[in-house]
């Protein structure tokens, strides 16, 4: 097995030869991992803020419909009234027929 020594040598060798190269991907391995960090902030930021918009998009539909849906209903009030008083006409139509065949 190689000494301490040794060991400390071929290091230094290694650092002369390959030194530069090894910072240089160690400064891009860093912002690598900076940019993927940021994109990752940046994503789960973007999530929330579409989660708040489908969110308020969620409540203005349900209150367009519930909207609609009573504007809907007083309309379906409102003709079952008509076809209501059209029955009353009718009736009473008859029972004036009635009458002036009576007379």
């Amino acid at each position: 097995m190689a000494s301490e020594s040794e060991l400390s040598k071929l290091q230094a060798v290694k650092e002369l030869i390959f030194g530069q190269e090894i910072q240089d991907y160690d400064a891009e391995f860093k912002d690598i991992h900076k940019a993927i960090d940021d994109n990752k902030t940046q994503n789960a930021q973007d999530t929330i803020d579409q989660q708040k918009a489908l969110s308020q998009l969620e409540k203005a539909i349900t209150t367009r419909i519930d909207r609609l849906e009573a504007d809907l209903m007083k309309k379906l009030t409102a003709l079952d009234n008509k076809k209501t008083d059209r029955a009353k006409l009718g009736k009473m139509l008859i029972q004036i027929g009635e009458k002036l065949q009576d007379n």
